[in-house]
């Protein structure tokens, strides 16, 4: 009897494992579909055998309840999925919004009838994408989106594609995950081992007439403090020691990165090993008398005190921001 009822246990398990993944084709999901909604054809290929491709990345996927989960190289991402016709809209994963898709590429209008797609459709899309494009530039770097999902990177062409707020652009040498927002008309871009903020233009675009709200009122760039400034501070005796640092670099155009890092190690007293801690931000910033204006990508628009002095016991040049006193990093003469 046990024997008969954990065969019966097995079956049902396996029957409703087997019946939570519909196949594709009799859902009507089969098929290719493409979005147009930023400016170039995003293509989905869902193939009847469980395969397929999303932009140029091969995928295998499920369909299990109202979710197409789409496994790639290196991650599995759940999408909610809503079919109305030949309109495929997708949700939730990676995605800010609903993106919907449709069949052989023809657009929707707001009936979710099919209509013929139109550039004009296009244009009037308010999208990240859509701001991405056009020329962007910082110190070392000029960068150019076109709407065709190609772009220029310092002379080297390049192919890109927006999923939210993360760019994924591919060269020859390989491919590249950033993530991205606007700071007001400038943009941040993180990842791959770079941390910076580019304004719209051309060289020598100056910052301060490309940023939004309380930020445009007044002041100015001081070429003076462009550079590397940190705060560094260290303890330790013979059963613990901490250390704990933070970055400013401040370029001439009106951007600036930050990073920080901690780490405390010690033993006895039942603790024993160690802790570290990292942190990183960007922004523009400008000085408006003694108070710098910041605009961080990670906390919005902020307003600081800011002094100008040397160190009491060897004269190098520090900045004091809100009350903390950042050294200069490379050698420079003292403040007069």
């Amino acid at each position: 009897m046990k024997t008969i009822s954990l065969l019966l246990i097995l079956a049902l398990n396996s029957y409703a494992q087997i019946g939570s993944k519909i196949p594709a084709q009799k859902t009507g999901l089969s098929g290719t579909w493409i979005n147009k909604d930023f400016g170039y054809d995003m293509k989905l290929q869902l193939n009847e055998n469980g395969k397929g491709f999303f932009e140029d990345e091969a995928i295998t996927y499920a369909i299990v309840g109202n979710k197409i989960n789409m496994k790639f190289e290196e991650e599995t991402i759940a999408y909610n999925y809503k079919l109305a016709g030949n309109v495929l809209t997708l949700s939730g994963g990676d995605l800010d919004s609903p993106v919907s898709f449709s069949k052989n590429g023809a657009s929707v209008n707001t009936k979710n009838e099919m209509t013929s797609s139109s550039p004009k459709s296009v244009e009037e899309k308010n999208s990240k994408a859509e701001k991405l494009i056009g020329k962007w530039t910082t110190e070392g770097a000029d960068i150019e989106f076109k709407p065709n999902g190609k772009g220029i990177y310092n002379g080297n062409p390049f192919t890109y594609t927006v999923k939210g707020n993360t760019l994924t652009s591919t060269v020859n040498t390989g491919t590249n995950t950033f993530f991205f927002m606007f700071l007001g008309e400038s943009l941040s871009m993180s990842g791959a081992g770079i941390n910076v903020v580019l304004t719209k233009g051309h060289k020598g675009y100056k910052a301060e007439t490309a940023t939004s709200g309380n930020y445009n009122s007044g002041g100015g760039i001081d070429q003076s403090i462009v550079g590397k400034w940190c705060w560094i501070s260290s303890s330790g005796n013979y059963s613990a020691s901490s250390s704990y640092s933070k970055c400013l670099n401040i370029n001439s155009n009106g951007t600036y990165t930050y990073s920080s890092e901690g780490s405390v190690s010690g033993y006895g007293g039942g603790y024993y090993g160690g802790s570290s801690s990292q942190s990183s931000d960007s922004g523009t910033w400008k000085i408006v008398g003694n108070k710098i204006h910041v605009q961080s990508r990670a906390e919005g628009f902020k307003i600081y005190s800011f002094e100008k002095r040397n160190h009491p016991k060897n004269g190098d040049p520090m900045i004091i921001i809100d009350g903390d006193s950042y050294v200069t990093y490379t050698q420079r003469p003292s403040w007069r």
